[in-house]
């Protein structure tokens, strides 16, 4: 693998993580963050899809999938689902996630989410291990993402459908003449069992809007913090 700089779309995967970068004519893929994080040349900027920062004990409030939730169509709307508190991470059991989620957030926890609970804590571990990376690695959502990129319009089809992906994909290259090369070598690069066409996709569409994001200007500041000072956003690139 060549390594390519400097703005980096990440989706997590079966794998582990697939990342792209729009100076490269294929994903990468890489079984741990700390890796992939470790292959990019140090002036990288990232941006995932995955929670970052987390409502704990002493800050109970993660409003960005509910304010989210108001942008998207009927149809995307549940891709947003409630984001567990770091507490519930950190459990050895979903049951036990479950039980700490209510007692803190007054919330359940989704059998989805328990379901991309490690590597929600394998960000938090990373970000907690390495501080610098906090300005480094920023979040997204794709639903979010493509809808403004799709002129504030809510994608229609299933991603995990081919008319789903083929709408992405034409949105994806409306910004990006490498959008589809990198698609189809992905495709041909990695089995279906390691990277899903809709994770590829995903992290092309944040690659996508980190860079439109970063050539227009726009800012990733915010003052919704959680208690260890990591941000609280869910980023998108907003003509």
């Amino acid at each position: 693998m060549a390594k390519c700089k400097k703005l980096i779309g990440i989706d997590g995967c079966k794998y582990g993580w697939v990342a792209v970068s729009l100076n490269c004519s294929s994903a990468n893929l890489f079984k741990s963050l700390a890796d992939l994080i470790r292959f990019y040349p140090e002036n990288s900027m990232f941006m995932i899809d995955m929670p970052v920062g987390l409502a704990n004990v002493d800050l109970t409030e993660r409003n960005c999938e509910m304010l989210n939730r108001k942008i998207l169509s009927k149809k995307r709307k549940a891709s947003l689902f409630s984001v567990p508190c770091r507490e519930a991470i950190y459990a050895s059991s979903y049951e036990e996630a479950n039980q700490i989620n209510k007692e803190i957030i007054n919330k359940g926890i989704s059998k989805q989410s328990w379901g991309i609970v490690p590597k929600i804590r394998e960000v938090d571990q990373l970000l907690q291990s390495n501080r610098s990376l906090v300005d480094k690695i920023k979040e997204s959502h794709p639903e979010v993402a493509f809808h403004f990129l799709n002129n504030h319009q809510s994608m229609e089809f299933n991603k995990k459908t081919d008319k789903g992906q083929q709408e992405r994909l034409q949105v994806l290259s409306n910004y990006s003449d490498k959008a589809e090369m990198i698609y189809n070598n992905s495709m041909r690069n990695f089995r279906r069992k390691h990277v899903s066409a809709d994770d590829i996709l995903d992290s092309i569409c944040l690659a996508v809007t980190l860079e439109e994001m970063v050539n227009s200007g726009s800012s990733f500041e915010t003052n919704n913090l959680d208690i260890l000072g990591i941000p609280m956003k869910i980023h998108y690139f907003a003509k």
